[in-house]
């Protein structure tokens, strides 16, 4: 398997064949080996020599091709999950951990705070490991949850904006976007103190009369200078938030 991390060496030993060898090099270098039979004369050995440098070209050529285009169609390892009564699925990542209730992995009404007492919890997935160690970061999840007779200001009002500034709520209408030609009603929900300890980016659509809701939610805890981790950054947050992105945009509908 050719390895990225290692140099090699090329070496080319030719008795009326091409033969090509890789083996690893600490100086990269392409080495061509020619065995001339003695009865044939300067010039043949000449001409046979030029083609296999045009071989050779031609071979790696071939090979660093094949490595670029073998990583571009090499498929993410991952799951999914579908939904036979709400006809929906979406991807994720093979090492996230995955649960259809609630309190196994997760504590669905205290991450998606303004989702109703009727919401039923489908699907959640949360991320395996803390990316940031160091840092005060808690846990993110991923949440499908499903409100049946619903109308449609109902489950729009579900994606308002709200913002809890020392117990202070601050809302506004969710924001109309398109993930996967699927309508939605995109908001948040966050809450601080003395710093950001939650943020839920939530999804909610109307299909057949019921209300699809995702929740992307991130949390983290203050006082990293009293536990001795320092508190979690914009841009590191901004990463999580990317990874649960990536999992969303994977929603899709059963088709017709």
């Amino acid at each position: 398997m050719w390895d990225s991390n290692v140099r090699y060496e090329f070496v080319v030993i030719s008795a009326g064949n091409l033969l090509l060898s890789l083996r690893p090099s600490e100086h990269p270098t392409i080495v061509i080996r020619k065995n001339c039979h003695p009865e044939r004369s300067r010039s043949d050995c000449e001409r046979r020599r030029r083609r296999t440098c045009g071989s050779l070209s031609a071979v790696l050529l071939f090979a660093l091709f094949c490595r670029h285009a073998c990583a571009q169609s090499a498929p993410t390892s991952g799951h999914t999950f579908h939904d036979p009564v709400y006809h929906l699925s979406f991807d994720y990542p093979a090492n996230w951990t995955f649960a259809h209730t609630d309190r196994e992995i997760s504590t669905f009404h205290l991450d998606a705070r303004s989702a109703p007492r009727s919401a039923r919890l489908r699907a959640v997935v949360a991320m395996p490991e803390n990316p940031f160690p160091a840092s005060t970061f808690s846990g993110a999840y991923l949440y499908f949850s499903v409100t049946p007779h619903t109308s449609a200001a109902a489950c729009a009002l579900e994606a308002s904006s709200t913002t809890i500034e020392r117990n202070i709520p601050h809302t506004r209408l969710g924001e109309k976007t398109r993930i996967a030609d699927i309508p939605f009603t995109h908001g948040h929900d966050e809450q601080r103190d003395i710093c950001l300890t939650q943020h839920d980016e939530i999804y909610t659509t109307r299909h057949a009369g019921t209300c699809y809701r995702f929740d992307l939610a991130s949390n983290n805890f203050c006082g990293g200078e009293v536990s001795g981790v320092k508190d979690i950054t914009a841009q590191e947050l901004d990463q999580v938030r990317s990874r649960l992105e990536s999992i969303f945009n994977t929603v899709r509908f059963d088709p017709k």
